[in-house]
């Protein structure tokens, strides 16, 4: 039978009394009723344990997003959740095809959308309000995005591409984010009723063919799903949490408990209630033990979701002497009958607390406990307000419109509710996204540079810093960087105690003065310059080179689409750049932070005729053997470890004839990172190449336009010590200096932060596009000193033999004495 159908009436007593008559439809239904009716019966009384563990879960979650540390795994409390659904949703399926003799899929449909999506759409139109208050402008059009897809509850497949995205790693997390967990379950509603349905067809009322279907087709998807969880929690930790597939498995424990209800009916009281407790201190122990730092859910997911199902196999019969005795409490009571609500309004409370606390903008690291505290409690209001108002009314509306209307009229009617709820969900996350900014620099950006960057060709940015650059130190890009009041392009940094040797002349690693390089006069002795003046750092912004809220989108354009390799993948891509009949190759090899200065060099190479190819992964520097840890997870980055030879050897294939490498700081020491740089550099060399690095820039820790947006009148907050931002960045480049005397290496810190504090904006532009990256305009503005301080050593790459022979033997790898 169809989803939906009605059959014709059964063999029922008529209202007279008599037998109405038996129909071929009748005798239908009845034949595929009778393996229903040895499903086992699942008790429809409320249950005060499943009420008590929905408190305990949520509850659980709150204080997590709150910041309380006594709760490491808070965020289990979602698994809880999970395995009580697939219980619920199982019995009642269960129940329908007892009691009817087959699934009415729109009707079940309906039911979850009148339980579920009028709270949501609530809660969406209440967090779209919080955005527009509380919430920097940056953020409205991701949010706006996010909302959309919260109302289409695809949110946890966006969510999951995002976490992989590593322009995002540093972005605060969406007001939404929470909706991940709903979209799971929405998704599992729309798909376990039909397979359930798919079992009773083939099974046409033969009781043990449709056990033995729903048991294997149960058994297929738990142990299915858990292996798919174990492997890709292991491979991409943030992938696995938000997807799908890696949840089904806790949706099918509480599958396998309605399954089993009349075997858990047999199992005697004392042993019920042993394994009742065990479940309960198994939750408990998770919520204790387990940590974001884990690798989750994977198996580890099975010490709540195991202790759940163990929980609800003790209320079929350990009544008092079980866990209910504790979960039936009339606190947990009062907090799980609104659970659903407290979960949809919390989160978007703290996500306005971490913004108002200026989390990651400049202020603390993480939020407040006194803070999360706060906006928890202070969720509890419209939680309450939204189950007292608009999720029980609804509930009890439905079944009073069953009765007026009848069950058919009262289901297309609830579906349209749901349909409704859905569009009106979506219609609030576009209407953010038309109040967002818009973001021109990313839609009306062309291959060579955005136009509003040649519009101001007169100095912005760099160019307004003495020696800063936009005027080219000579044609043929010699001029000196050294001088008075001139930004040492490739000079020794105030400072930080280290030096470089470049074209222009440096201090070297030793800090003494060194006049060695290509293009520069051996006889010539350079003195360091003076100590540059403190910039002044501007409260009141002007008119900005890129409108503040279209940087985060100020990014390098790169062709073709995709050649930069994001988090999850592991093939390698070539971006192409610069002038592409160009005799000469420069090859860009490293991570993101190497390939943003793609800016640089693609205007580069196609003035001086250089054809720049690009070889870069995020978070995946050019490193050679070096087992490179994952910010999200303590397994290794194995995506980064698969890509690194096939990088490599794609990168010799294009012949360059100089490789410009550059990386971020990793969670590694300094000391590995300089051994595993070393060790590629030397295989450059080896091969004739010559290899140069460009110093990391200054780490600001926080996103920089959303700290301007959020202190629009005083941006001097938003600046901070130079010292520590490079203390942050750059991991072992410093540290490869003192093993390998001589190596090219351009330190742009001072045309970056000229002095001990960075401002956030340098000539109208702002500086970093969030906590890491610079802005491409900014990155554009130190074209002219790039230009001055690399073209040398281009030009050294031909210098004919035995001449670069001696040049890169004069910067030959010295090994440590720790080896």
């Amino acid at each position: 039978m169809t989803a939906g159908e009605h059959p014709a009436t059964p063999a029922t007593p008529a209202a007279d009394g008599q037998d109405a008559p038996l129909t071929r439809a009748s005798l239908r239904a009845m034949r595929a009723a009778r393996h229903a009716l040895q499903v086992p019966p699942v008790p429809r009384d409320f249950r005060t344990d499943i009420e008590g563990m929905r408190a305990i879960a949520v509850i659980g979650v709150m204080l997590w997003h709150a910041g309380v540390t006594l709760l490491p795994g808070g965020f289990v409390g979602v698994d809880v959740f999970f395995v009580v659904s697939g219980f619920l949703m199982t019995s009642l399926l269960l129940e329908e095809g007892r009691a009817r003799g087959r699934i009415d899929v729109p009707r079940f449909y309906a039911r979850r959308a009148r339980r579920l999506l009028p709270a949501a759409l609530t809660a969406l139109l209440g967090t779209a309000v919080i955005t527009v208050l509380a919430i920097p402008r940056t953020r409205w059009g991701d949010i706006g995005g996010d909302i959309l897809a919260s109302a289409a509850y695809v949110v946890n497949w966006r969510m999951s591409g995002q976490a992989v995205d590593y322009l995002d790693l540093s972005r605060a997390p969406s007001p939404v984010q929470h909706y991940w967990s709903l979209s799971v379950e929405e998704q599992f509603y729309l798909v376990w009723p039909l397979l359930i349905l798919a079992v009773l067809a083939v099974a046409r009322g033969r009781a043990k063919v449709f056990g033995v279907g729903v048991w294997t087709l149960t058994a297929v998807l738990l142990g299915g799903s858990l292996a798919l969880s174990w492997w890709w929690t292991q491979t991409s930790p943030a992938q696995a949490y938000f997807v799908t597939p890696t949840r089904v498995y806790e949706l099918m424990l509480g599958a396998v408990v309605a399954l089993g209800a009349r075997t858990w009916a047999m199992i005697p009281r004392w042993m019920n209630a042993a394994l009742g407790w065990l479940g309960l201190a198994m939750i408990l122990s998770a919520l204790l033990l387990i940590d974001k730092e884990m690798a989750f859910p994977g198996t580890l997911a099975l010490l709540p979701t195991v202790g759940t199902a163990l929980v609800i196999i003790a209320g079929f019969t350990a009544g008092g002497a079980g866990p209910d005795r504790l979960l039936r409490a009339r606190p947990l009571q009062w907090v799980g009958r609104i659970s659903y609500s407290l979960y949809l309004w919390h989160w978007p409370f703290v996500a306005a607390a971490a913004s108002l606390a200026a989390v990651g903008l400049g202020g603390p690291e993480s939020l407040p406990v006194h803070w999360g505290l706060l906006a928890v409690l202070i969720s509890v209001v419209p939680a309450w307000l939204s189950f007292r108002y608009v999720e029980d009314p609804v509930r009890r509306h439905g079944r009073l419109l069953s009765r007026r209307v009848g069950p058919g009229m009262a289901t297309r009617r609830t579906l349209l509710l749901g349909i409704n709820c859905t569009l009106a969900g979506a219609i609030a996350g576009m209407i953010l996204l038309s109040l967002a900014p818009p973001s021109t620099t990313a839609t009306q950006a062309a291959w060579r540079i955005p136009a509003i960057v040649d519009e101001l060709r007169a100095p912005v940015g760099a160019g307004t810093l003495a020696g800063g650059g936009d005027e080219s130190g000579g044609e043929d890009g010699e001029g000196s960087s050294s001088g008075d009041g001139d930004v040492a392009g490739a000079t020794q940094a105030p400072g930080d105690g280290a030096g470089a040797t470049g074209p222009g002349g440096g201090a070297g690693p030793d800090g003494e003065s060194s006049t060695t390089g290509p293009g520069t006069d051996e006889a010539a002795v350079t003195t360091a310059p003076p100590e540059p003046p403190e910039p002044e750092i501007p409260d009141k912004l002007g008119t900005l080179a890129v409108p503040l809220e279209q940087v985060p989108d100020d990014t390098p354009v790169t062709r073709p689409e995709g050649c930069h390799v994001g988090l999850a993948q592991s093939g390698v891509g070539v971006c192409e750049a610069g002038d592409p009949e160009g005799e000469v190759t420069v090859g860009l090899f490293g991570d993101s932070h190497a390939g943003m200065w793609l800016t640089a060099l693609d205007e580069i190479g196609r003035e001086r005729g250089w054809r720049v190819q690009t070889v870069t992964k995020a978070s995946c520097p050019p490193t050679q053997d070096l087992e490179l840890p994952a910010d999200r997870a303590p397994e290794s980055y194995d995506q980064c470890r698969a890509y690194q030879p096939k990088a490599w050897e794609r990168l010799l294939q294009l012949e360059p004839d100089v490789v410009v490498l550059s990386s971020a700081a990793y969670s590694t020491s300094d000391a590995e990172m300089a051994a595993a740089l070393g060790r590629r550099i030397d295989g450059l060399r080896q091969r004739g190449i010559l290899p140069v690095v460009i110093r990391d820039v200054p780490r600001p820790g926080f996103n920089v336009p959303d700290c301007l947006v959020s202190n629009p009148d005083k941006a001097s907050e938003c600046a901070f010590e130079r010292e520590d931002a490079q203390a942050r960045a750059g991991t072992g480049q410093l540290e490869l200096l003192t093993t390998r005397p001589g190596l090219p290496f351009l330190d742009l810190t001072e045309a970056i932060c000229p002095g001990t504090v960075c401002s956030p904006v340098v000539g109208d532009v702002v500086v970093w596009r969030d906590s890491n990256h610079l802005s491409a305009t900014y990155i554009r503005s130190l074209t002219d000193l790039v230009d001055r301080e690399l073209a040398p050593w281009v030009r050294a790459s031909h210098v004919p033999e035995p001449g670069l022979t001696g040049l890169i033997e004069s910067a030959r790898f010295v090994e440590p004495e720790d080896g």
